[in-house]
């Protein structure tokens, strides 16, 4: 009954008396998977004691950079391995995970196929397939043998493109290239029959991280002026006109994914570059990475990196050379003072004098001298021009960033510098304390604002702007808006999808619908992002939300509480 949840017949009853319990769930996984090439003759070639020996050796380097970016080895199998990304933990990034994983993993199996051609004298070469999808996880198995794993095509589609890889070569799929095209660099090799599958597979050879990556979120060829927020926009070119006069300040933006947070703060630079005043402002940015956590200084690199002028793409020597030019500018004979620590934090190579300041500290000494280090070089340039420093998604922080950043803060009390942190709402995570700390140390100077949905007439002005046409038919708006509910980024992303699934398309100057457009489902990088914040749940509260799901959209309470009080009682 869907208005009081109890059993309105004996069979129904009965159903929910004799339930099977839950042993696995649908995810959107990206499945990687690794082999040893010609591993049966090469094994041939050597005592299996050896062999064994070879590839426990080889299993040991490819392990950490799959532990790295949080993914999960789920079987070792003679010569081969398979690893997930995104179960049993989903992340909203997972199929870049695999991809940099893969590359990780490449580039420690040419040091293995070193040292097994130095010492066995035969060759020695991996070859890796990854594919994105739909799968249904979980332990699967029996009472006398149960592992955890996942049915579906995804992962056969994985062992596929690794059979056809070259080799020290990652191959992937097109449905994980969509997820990774604008990050990496990827010959497209055509497509190639694959077993079981009734078509043909467009598949891409990885090359290596784009110098410059692309933008991940957002619809190639449509635009739209930033709406909606007009009102948190005009309060932070009034933080930076107070910053002009020479009043430090803090801003906390908090919002939920894909709400426009970043968004935000390029068109407030924006705004601030067509001004007059522009040029007495300083900009630099640090972004946090979601699989930083554990990257100590990860955040701080990032906007040391900023506020020296480079990208993280940059090699060593560029980097040292803008890092030496900028201590030359600011600091002059005290140089020395300043460059060995910034140097040994950016791990680049020093010499000299400079290596005789770092290794006559300790850990916690030269911990010291990075902090005294960053904020002489912060504080220097702060009273050159006002200085703008914007943390992007701080709820990834590391804690050692965090630590430096809260120490750091006072400066906003004593030169023109801002100190804004971009945030989701995030109360657990080791970033939030920087958004306890700018209310502490920075009182009636920090500024919180906190993005909300798009209103339905600010989330039909952007379909519009992106679909470039008012005559939009309202079935269309309609089933965009339900879907997206005021997010910009579901906005996008659900444009994107009906694009991409023919649901909409383009006919002389207006869209057109077809008819299953209101059967299309979420994006797979919407199911990622929203599964991300569901693994990130308690265990009951997790398993709450899957029976609601089963249950409706909309229903009452009792009907919720009902289902649960019956599967408790059984």
């Amino acid at each position: 009954c869907m208005n009081c949840g109890q059993p309105v017949t004996e069979e129904a009853r009965e159903k929910s008396r004799s339930a099977p319990s839950l042993i696995g769930e649908r995810k959107v996984l990206t499945a990687l998977f690794a082999d040893v090439v010609g591993s049966t003759a090469l094994a041939e070639q050597m005592d299996p004691e050896d062999w064994s020996m070879v590839m426990n050796r080889a299993f040991e380097r490819f392990s950490p950079p799959i532990e790295r970016y949080e993914g999960k080895i789920v079987r070792l199998l003679g010569d081969a391995m398979l690893a997930f990304f995104g179960a049993p933990t989903a992340h909203e990034d997972d199929p870049a995970r695999a991809v940099r994983a893969s590359l990780e993993i490449l580039k420690a199996s040419q040091q293995v196929a070193q040292e097994i051609n130095d010492e066995y004298g035969i060759p020695f070469a991996i070859r890796i397939g990854i594919n994105t999808g739909p799968v249904v996880v979980g332990a699967i198995g029996s009472d006398l043998r149960t592992e955890y794993t996942a049915m579906g095509d995804a992962v056969n589609l994985a062992a596929r493109m690794q059979s056809a890889a070259r080799p020290m070569t990652t191959l992937i799929s097109e449905y994980t290239h969509r997820f990774v095209a604008p990050l990496f660099d990827a010959i497209d090799l055509g497509l190639i029959e694959v077993k079981g599958k009734s078509d043909p597979v467009r598949v891409f050879e990885v090359r290596g991280v784009k110098a410059e990556p692309g933008k991940i979120r957002g619809v190639a060829g449509l635009e739209s002026p930033m709406v909606g927020r007009a009102r948190e926009l005009a309060v932070l070119m009034e933080q930076s006109a107070a910053l002009q006069r020479s009043e430090g300040r803090g801003v906390v933006i908090i919002g939920e994914a894909g709400l426009g947070k970043s968004r935000l703060t390029s068109e407030w630079k924006a705004g601030i570059a067509s001004e007059d005043s522009a040029s007495t402002f300083q900009w630099a940015t640090g972004q946090c990475l979601s699989y930083g956590k554990g990257l100590a200084y990860h955040l701080i690199l990032d906007l040391l990196r900023s506020l020296i002028g480079v990208s993280s793409a940059a090699n060593e020597a560029e980097i040292r050379a803008a890092l030496q030019g900028r201590i030359e500018d600011l600091f002059d004979e005290s140089a020395l003072e300043i460059y060995p620590f910034l140097a040994h934090l950016l791990s680049l190579t020093i010499t000299g004098e400079s290596l005789e300041r770092v290794q006559q500290l300790d850990p916690q000494a030269l911990q010291g001298r990075y902090f005294a280090a960053m904020r002489q070089m912060i504080k220097k340039m702060a009273d050159r021009h006002p200085l703008i420093l914007v943390l992007e998604d701080v709820h990834w922080a590391d804690p050692s960033s965090v630590e430096m950043l809260t120490r750091l803060l006072p400066l906003a009390l004593e030169s023109p510098i801002l100190f804004c942190f971009v945030t989701r709402p995030d109360f657990d995570s080791s970033g939030w304390k920087l958004v306890n700390a700018t209310h502490e140390f920075l009182g009636t100077r920090t500024t919180e604002m906190e993005l909300l949905a798009l209103s339905d007439d600010a989330s039909r002005e952007m379909v519009a702007n992106l679909l470039e046409i008012e005559a939009l038919p309202e079935v269309i708006r309609d089933t965009i808006l339900k879907r997206a509910e005021g997010n910009p980024f579901f906005v996008e992303e659900v444009i994107r999808m009906l694009i991409d699934r023919g649901a909409i398309h383009q006919q002389a100057d207006r869209w057109v619908a077809q008819d299953h457009i209101a059967e299309v489902e979420i994006p797979d990088n919407l199911q990622g992002l929203l599964l991300a914040r569901i693994d990130r749940l308690p265990e009951d509260v997790k398993h709450t939300l899957r029976v609601a799901a089963v249950i409706g959209r909309q229903f009452p309470v009792t009907v919720l509480e009902h289902v649960l009080k019956d599967q408790a009682e059984s």
